[in-house]
């Protein structure tokens, strides 16, 4: 290990400790400001949040890491949710639950969004065209497909097997929590504890070094954007649980936001640098700032300007680090 990593090392706990005394100062403002923030229900409702746009981060910062975007996560997660419940309605009749159905769905789902990463991910290696260019024009064919299975309308009526999984509790532990406790932890393993995490994190700080070491850069991005499809589809499934519902509009405002929180917990929009528990914090931290503002009441277009201002912030404090 080089000074350059031991150093990096350091700022990252350094980011990790600015994370979390934010989010103790924003709980207390907020519980000042209103009682009723500092209480169960409030991080009930926290807690039940933080996966959905926890997992959507995290499958965004897997393409960040190689310098590149992926614009297409929410409209995958999408379609994957509208297949899922398409599948769930046709073999199991409304009100009867069929649980080798309801997981013959997630996979599915899984299946769905995998394959949409392997398509980006062939795309970007083979073609090298940029990543935001194939991502953008992938959402639009994924929404395109959606709105045209859909018609604009939304499918429900799902078994309570299935949105059990983004209501219900584990010894009063939210489902969807310690999913998404346990998808971040086999991330952390990965990009910590094997070749493919170290060489993809190398190949975002320099790619060409990186394949003159013998890497194999096709196989390289094209499983990083299959990886990310499996946290996309994590992502699907408890949102579309939790809301009981599919839709090709559903989550839109997400995309921005898990740019935002990938930024904010210091991953480097220019590749090879990110960590999972830097998301991790950057995640709670920006939950207990919507449930705050959302408790506030606060205007939903400031909010909206302010997570803008957050982003550009972000960026400018990274930018003079480097």
């Amino acid at each position: 290990m080089n000074s350059k990593s031991v150093r990096s090392g350091g700022l990252g706990q350094h980011e990790d400790l600015m994370l979390i005394l934010l989010t103790i100062i924003l709980v207390v403002f907020f519980s000042i400001m209103k009682p009723s923030f500092f209480s169960l229900a409030s991080f009930a409702s926290i807690a039940r949040q933080i996966p959905e746009i926890g997992l959507f981060t995290l499958a965004m910062m897997l393409p960040m890491l190689v310098g590149g975007i992926d614009l297409s996560i929410i409209a995958t997660a999408n379609l994957a949710s509208i297949l899922m419940g398409m599948f769930m309605n046709r073999y199991i009749p409304k009100g009867e639950e069929n649980v080798p159905v309801v997981i013959a769905a997630l996979g599915i789902g899984v299946a769905v969004c995998v394959l949409v990463g392997f398509l980006n991910g062939v795309i970007i290696a083979i073609f090298r065209i940029p990543a935001m260019l194939v991502t953008l024009g992938m959402q639009m064919v994924v929404t395109g497909i959606s709105l045209g299975i859909t018609r604009g309308g939304t499918l429900s009526g799902f078994p309570v097997s299935f949105t059990s999984i983004g209501n219900g509790d584990i010894a009063g532990i939210p489902i969807q929590f310690i999913v998404f406790l346990i998808a971040g932890a086999v991330l952390l393993v990965i990009m910590q504890m094997t070749s493919f995490g170290i060489r993809l994190k190398m190949y975002g700080s320099n790619h060409t070094a990186t394949v003159y070491s013998g890497t194999n850069e096709i196989s390289l991005l094209i499983r990083t954007h299959m990886l990310s499809g499996v946290y996309v589809s994590l992502a699907a499934i408890i949102m579309s649980s939790r809301l009981t519902s599919a839709s090709a509009g559903a989550a839109a405002n997400y995309l921005m936001r898990a740019i935002l929180i990938a930024v904010l917990g210091g991953v480097d929009p220019n590749g090879g640098k990110g960590r999972v528990m830097g998301v991790f914090w950057a995640v709670l931290l920006f939950q207990c700032m919507a449930t705050g503002l959302n408790v506030l009441r606060v205007n939903s277009y400031i909010v909206i300007a302010l997570y803008g201002v957050i982003l550009l912030l972000s960026v400018f404090v990274r930018t003079k680090r480097q």
